[in-house]
């Protein structure tokens, strides 16, 4: 083989490589196989959340109600990511699953999300922090652009732990769907749901009047069995 036919062959090889790992990065999280979970008692918002910690995915959950803080259990083998939410949501016909640049955002059919997650800000912009420092940082913008009467904030919040930082962001005429995204997105495993009152959870989280922002790549409760 002459030196022009082996550098083709290599040029061949190299293009088919990349290819192959472009198709495979291309494969929505929501394919990702999983060989094993289980989740003993606990409340649908607390097993994906260890599904997040399991399988380092995010969630965004665009609903709120009762169904939330339903009693499950679960144990499956041999499925994908997709087929395990079903299972911890109790229905494959209720609810709309996407991915959203990595994270699964997840919709209940016939039901509209908060309007706030399509609120759309001017301007998002911090450096880069601490995740749940972030999250407050938008949480601060939003509450400030529907009230430009409000003067300040206060209160604390978790930090976690080992820490997490996200950022900087630059972001023009983006929603707070899209910034959660991307705030999430950037994190090493975070998941958000609108905040509603009873639902326990095992992992630290930053509660506001709209969301609830969870972190579930460090330190956790001890999991139900």
């Amino acid at each position: 083989m002459n030196s022009w036919v082996k550098f083709w062959v290599a040029v061949l090889s190299l293009v088919v490589a990349e290819a192959s790992g472009a198709e495979r990065n291309s494969v929505s999280v929501l394919s990702r196989e999983v060989s094993h979970f289980s989740i003993g008692k606990t409340n649908v918002v607390d097993a994906l959340l260890w599904l997040a910690h399991d399988e380092r995915v995010c969630f965004g959950i665009e609903f709120s109600g009762t169904e939330l803080s339903r009693e499950i259990q679960v144990s499956v083998d041999m499925t994908t990511v997709s087929e395990v939410v079903k299972r911890i949501l109790g229905s494959s016909d209720a609810y709309l699953l996407s991915d959203s640049d990595g994270v699964i955002l997840i919709r209940r059919k016939g039901i509209k999300p908060p309007a706030w997650l399509d609120h759309r800000l001017r301007l998002f912009e911090i450096p880069r922090l601490e995740l749940v420092t972030a999250g407050n940082g938008l949480w601060m913008r939003l509450e400030s652009d529907l009230n430009p009467t409000i003067k300040g904030f206060a209160g604390d919040l978790p930090v976690t732990d080992p820490i997490d930082e996200v950022g900087p962001f630059h972001e023009h005429e983006k929603t707070v769907r899209q910034l959660l995204v991307r705030i999430v997105a950037s994190s090493r495993g975070a998941t958000w749901y609108p905040s509603v009152a009873g639902v326990r959870i095992s992992f630290p989280a930053c509660v506001n009047e709209f969301w609830t922002l969870a972190t579930t790549s460090g330190r956790t409760a001890k999991r139900p069995q």
